[in-house]
């Protein structure tokens, strides 16, 4: 996922640079351009945190809810999420 973003973003971002000096690149045409970078730089650094997994929820062990897995004990029943299978 995040190659084929990589990817997406250089080849827009070529597109325009070059649309861009093929029509006259004025003051209009480099803020158009950096924002389009800027939002590209966004997309690549979503790609790769969502690409990492995340942190996921786990259930208690005494209870079945679901408790964070940082939490020191579970927010239904109290027990401590030593139990968290």
């Amino acid at each position: 996922m995040t190659a084929a973003a990589t990817v997406v973003v250089v080849a827009g971002i070529a597109i325009a640079l070059a649309t861009a000096v093929g029509r006259g690149f004025d003051a209009t045409a480099a803020v158009i351009l950096a924002i389009a970078a800027a939002l590209g730089a966004l997309a690549i650094a979503v790609a790769r945190k969502s690409g990492r997994g995340g942190v996921a929820p786990a259930r208690c062990g005494a209870c079945g809810g679901l408790v964070s897995p940082n939490a020191p004990y579970c927010k239904h029943c109290g027990a401590p999420t030593s139990h968290v299978a």
